[in-house]
């Protein structure tokens, strides 16, 4: 991994910042960068100083465009479904888990694994510019990391289904008023609200933090549905567009 792909601050008030730096590629994740915050999220997890993480992404644009399909794209065929099961599920496997809470700062467009991404947080802070979409049927693919059936839960079986059906992009406001953003704030204003809520939180008592995360976690366990929703998915790569849809992109 280039050292400047995946940006990492601990600061003294417990809070840690992890920032994606691939701007220019609007923050995908590629593998170097899952296996980064992977290993990160991993020392945080035992780590006394951290008890509040952010999650952002660099720019204005993008938070996360999800998954790089022009990586995955070069991939031989036989690698794929590996890469998604060693490296993809692993990471949003640990996210699901993590037992500190974990803030999404979504600094623009979250599509696609960057949207489950944002999900798999506990609370997301937006700017104006914060489009949310699950465009992975745009690519003949579903969401297979959470988003089937996270979103469910936050926006409803129905309007769930339309917008996983559509692969439609939803404006930071109608994302508000579903659900899916805690808060919705002028970009320049983003960082402030973030970390005012992330100080707060820090300030708690940090064992306490995380028994009502456990407890609120474990009243809303999807733990097989996660698993159905992965092992569904193989489907549109043994006889979908799956494929072939990343090299379109």
């Amino acid at each position: 991994m280039k050292d400047q792909d995946i940006l990492i601050k601990k600061r003294e008030d417990y809070i840690a910042f992890l920032t994606l730096n691939r701007p220019e590629q609007a923050n995908s994740l590629n593998r170097a960068i899952l296996l980064a915050l992977r290993q990160e999220m991993e020392k945080m997890e035992f780590d006394d100083d951290v008890r509040v993480i952010v999650i952002t992404g660099k720019g204005d644009k993008a938070f996360c465009a999800g998954i790089d399909l022009k990586e995955r794209a070069q991939l031989p065929k036989n690698e794929v479904l590996s890469y998604r099961e060693k490296v993809i599920r692993p990471f949003f496997s640990l996210l699901g888990r993590f037992p500190k809470p974990i803030i999404a700062a979504v600094n623009g467009m979250a599509l696609g694994g960057g949207a489950e991404l944002a999900l798999a947080c506990d609370i997301r802070l937006a700017s104006h510019a914060a489009k949310f979409g699950q465009t992975e049927i745009n690519w003949g693919m579903i969401p297979a990391c959470g988003a089937c059936q996270r979103l469910r839960m936050i926006v409803g079986t129905g309007r769930a289904k339309e917008i996983i059906f559509t692969g439609e992009k939803i404006e930071a406001a109608e994302a508000f008023h579903l659900g899916i953003y805690n808060k919705v704030v002028p970009a320049e204003r983003l960082m402030e609200e973030t970390m005012k809520l992330a100080s707060v939180i820090a300030g708690k008592s940090p064992v306490a933090v995380r028994q009502a995360k456990k407890a609120i976690d474990i009243g809303a366990d999807i733990s097989e549905g996660l698993d159905f929703e992965f092992e569904v998915s193989k489907e549109c790569y043994f006889t979908g567009e799956a494929m072939a849809g990343p090299g379109k992109f």
